[in-house]
């Protein structure tokens, strides 16, 4: 059961042909719908007969939507007190929280400068990596809408010192480059093809892609003192890009609308910005939506996120309209973005599958777990253990998901084999959420993860001296890391566990704490080792 598009090619002719195959059951018991997202994705499954999953309980929503907008796992006192508070709103608080944190800023601004290549290599400037995170760091921490920081960026022009958005133009130096980049990052279409010849599977052609480099046309760069930087500025002229083939000269064209003349002082780039946060645009907010609405559902309603054309179809094209005129609406607030979905009782739903919507995988007929991303991992192991990972010209207890650049994935060996990508392109493929035997040898026997078991100070030598009973810590510990108390069966073993007398290598009885604290390190390490803590479910 379900939705699938199947595409049809002749020659120059492309359609696209959707079908549904229903599984006929009748929804008896279907989550209150709280907004449009609801009514669109419970309406699609009522069409498809297709029961949904039903509601998460508190402690999985609280795991969860922590992961999904601060980028790390609730604390104990924070579980504890959302837990306390007895109002029938409290999702919606716990959400309005989230966001009004600075760690909102850091876990997106650590997506974006991914996205818009905020890479070192030998020749770059940390000063400049530094800077453009920051840039996009207060923009989210500010809520600046979403079109305004994306025109700061493209119409960028002085030094980085005093224009940090410009630092985008030092990876992206090439016209062709920047049109590429721009139309799939922020339009969620992909030109590429349309350099060489009409793109197979859409309408673009070449005079498509020219038209759209022309926008870049009149960039100039003038040296500076510090090595590898250029000031950016608009050069006075006429704005136009040759046809490689036909070798036509041809003005700025927005993937098919007509852009009026552009005076020779005005900067093009201003004039496609403006074409982009058009409320008639059909591209620029669906893109982001799009790209959001994956970051929490796992799977885009459009996939893959940065595809979009008529022959790839949206499995909901009801909810992405929906979303996208709501996002306009609201003047391009990111933070209302987040808020209507997390809020939805469609992201709220369990992840657990009923006997008839397990194979679904793009119905949202429940959540679809995904593995933590490597940033986010090592900061939970990091609070889970109470050990801390230090970062080169970085403050003590700089969290992971806060690393302005790529660079620290050379010397973090957690972040290279669980897949943090290396900023050198705008895809989100190139971040690896699949698992792998290094990942699991890491977690197994890497001098890295027994450093941070055992550390001096950690969960486990400070619970080994606390004077609460074994129950209450190793509830302590099952709240840290899962955000929820151990059941009863869970609770039995542990306490059993921890109980148990250890020997040395010789038959010694250890001595009473060390044996403690060996056992609380041996309980942790097998609860981080877990789905459960793996997963964002």
């Amino acid at each position: 059961p379900g939705k699938a598009a199947v595409m049809i090619r002749f020659q120059d002719k492309v359609a696209v042909f959707n079908a549904l195959i229903p599984l006929g059951k009748t929804l008896e018991s279907v989550p209150r719908s709280q907004n449009f997202i609801d009514d669109g994705v419970f309406a699609s499954l009522k069409e498809l007969g297709l029961p949904p999953s039903p509601l998460c309980d508190d402690a999985t929503f609280l795991r969860r939507v922590s992961l999904d907008v601060i980028g790390r796992l609730p604390t104990t006192n924070e579980s504890e007190a959302y837990y306390a508070n007895a109002s029938e709103v409290r999702r919606a608080e716990l959400v309005d929280n989230l966001l009004n944190s600075p760690e909102y800023a850091d876990y997106f601004a650590n997506k974006w400068t991914t996205l818009l290549k905020n890479r070192r290599d030998d020749t770059s400037d940390i000063t400049s990596n530094f800077a453009f995170h920051s840039w996009v760091r207060d923009s989210l921490l500010e809520n600046k809408p979403y079109d305004q920081w994306v025109r700061e960026l493209l119409a960028a022009t002085g030094t980085v010192i005093e224009n940090p958005p410009v630092a985008w133009y030092k990876r992206v130096k090439q016209p062709n480059e920047q049109i590429e980049d721009v139309a799939q990052l922020f339009l969620g279409v992909r030109m590429q093809c349309a350099q060489c010849h009409h793109h197979p599977f859409e309408r673009w052609s070449q005079d498509d892609y020219y038209g759209f480099v022309a926008f870049f046309s009149r960039i100039g760069r003038k040296p500076t003192g510090t090595p590898g930087e250029d000031m950016i500025f608009h050069q006075r002229g006429l704005a136009q890009a040759k046809n490689a083939r036909s070798g036509e000269m041809l003005a700025p064209s927005a993937l098919g609308d007509v852009i009026p003349a552009i005076a020779p002082d005005d900067d093009p780039r201003l004039r496609l910005a403006d074409w982009m946060s058009s409320s008639e645009n059909q591209f620029f907010a669906k893109a982001v939506v799009n790209r959001y609405w994956k970051h929490f559902f796992k799977r885009g309603l459009i996939e893959p996120e940065d595809d979009i054309r008529d022959t790839n179809p949206p499995t909901n094209p009801e909810v992405l309209a929906a979303l996208e005129r709501h996002f306009i609406s609201s003047g391009f607030d990111l933070r209302d973005l987040v808020r209507v979905i997390t809020l939805s009782s469609c992201y709220q739903l369990s992840a657990i599958p009923n006997e008839h919507n397990a194979s679904d995988v793009q119905n949202y007929s429940h959540f679809y777990p995904k593995r933590m991303q490597a940033e986010v991992m090592l900061d939970a192991i990091d609070q889970v253990t109470g050990a801390s990972t230090s970062f080169a010209n970085l403050p003590a207890g700089t969290r992971a998901i806060a690393l302005p650049d790529n660079s620290y994935n050379k010397s973090s060996p957690f972040l290279a084999v669980f897949g943090r990508p290396d900023s050198s392109s705008v895809c989100e493929c190139e971040r690896v959420q699949s698992s792998s035997l290094g990942q699991s040898l890491h977690m197994l026997n890497s001098a890295e993860i027994k450093a941070k078991l055992s550390a001096e100070g950690g969960r486990a030598d400070r619970l080994s001296k606390d004077e609460r009973t074994d129950a209450e810590r190793v509830n302590e510990i099952y709240l840290a890391t899962f955000a929820r108390a151990p059941d009863a069966g869970e609770l039995k073993a542990s306490v059993a566990y921890v109980s148990e007398p250890r020997s040395d290598a010789t038959g010694k009885p250890l001595d009473a704490i060390l044996a403690k604290r060996q056992n609380y390190e041996d309980l942790i390490w097998a609860l981080i080792s877990t789905k459960e803590f793996l997963f964002n479910h």
